[in-house]
């Protein structure tokens, strides 16, 4: 398939590139990786008559470290993250899911911004116009039907970017930049749990910045995917844990789910069964229960929601277990 016509265009800065959007609104689209634009335009999900380029901005591929927190470029490879000896040691819960991301090439191609702001897939809409034109559109192509959840009175296409669980667990914010303006928003903020429009990040916003706190003294994270194979496919589920010990009791912990259903999210009660407590197989495995009683998940090709309910609570599990086994 080939890409449809459009206009190139290479900012050479920030306030360019804000621009640009600004000025061509909805019908422009920004270029890091392109290794989910350039599919899905193919495809004809999208058609933009403008394509802005990021990489012709310096500065926006580096990782950066401060005394509190640690600053990621929009631009910085997803092979960088996972092989950073900083982010590793730090924040191993986003390298190890950096690390699962696609496959070895994409993540030498696919930025971490990129992967923040991957749109939610289903299996109606990520096919080829040709085949979609047999059917009745969607909530996510204007329609009124999802094809997801049947009688579902909105979109329902799932959140599958891997990254962002582990950064909602290491309590990441994004710096959004626009023609207007800038913000600085929690990255657990911005998801609306709409397929069709899965953020509130604006069409002439820019992803400047995603910034992670340093852990504090006695924290640890981890994360685990579970997919058919052991590359390239988007997750089933993903399952992220950050923790922080005082001792050898809980004193804080973030639990973070992806594919699940249209936005990823904090398992909180199984956050409060471990708060304040000391972790123990028989606590792991009540908080494990309670992340899936209320994860609700819904289903996914070849999958069925008791398997996807009763695989949360396995993959929590085991990513409490890897955690408390490594200290």
């Amino acid at each position: 398939m080939r890409l449809p016509k459009f206009e190139y265009l290479e900012p050479g800065s920030l306030a360019e590139a804000s621009g640009l959007l600004g000025q061509h609104s909805e019908e422009a689209r920004l270029l890091a990786g392109g290794t989910d634009l350039l599919v899905a335009m193919k495809l004809r999900s999208i058609t933009p008559r403008y394509l802005v380029n990021l990489k012709s901005i310096p500065g926006l591929d580096t990782i950066s470290a401060s005394d509190s927190e640690i600053t990621f470029g929009p631009l910085v490879l997803l092979s960088t993250v996972a092989s950073s000896s900083l982010v590793r040691e730090t924040l191993p819960a986003l390298a190890e899911a950096a690390s699962r991301a696609a496959s070895p090439q994409i993540r030498g191609t696919g930025t971490l911004g990129g992967n923040i702001c991957l749109d939610n897939r289903c299996t109606y809409y990520n096919q080829s116009d040709m085949w979609r034109r047999q059917w009745e559109a969607c909530f996510k192509y204007g329609g009124r039907r999802c094809y997801v959840v049947k009688g579902g009175k909105q979109c329902y296409a799932l959140a599958c970017a891997d990254t962002v669980p582990a950064l909602m667990a290491l309590e990441a914010s994004l710096r959004l930049v626009s023609s207007a303006g800038e913000r600085v928003v929690t990255l657990e903020e911005i998801f609306t749990g709409k397929g069709d429009v899965p953020t509130t990040i604006q069409p002439n916003e820019i992803v400047a910045a995603v910034i992670v706190p340093r852990p504090k003294p006695g924290s640890s994270s981890a994360f685990l995917k579970l997919a058919r194979r052991g590359s390239i496919d988007f997750p089933l589920l993903d399952a992220a844990v950050a923790l922080q010990r005082n001792g050898d009791t809980c004193e804080d912990i973030r639990i973070a789910l992806s594919a699940v259903g249209p936005a990823p999210l904090r398992a909180k009660g199984a956050e409060e069964i471990l708060r304040g407590q000391k972790l123990s197989a028989d606590l792991i495995q009540e908080a494990a229960t309670r992340a899936s009683k209320d994860a609700r998940p819904i289903s996914a090709i070849g999958t069925t929601v008791a398997y996807r309910r009763q695989m949360i609570a396995v993959l929590v599990r085991r990513t409490l277990e890897k955690l408390d086994t490594a200290d």
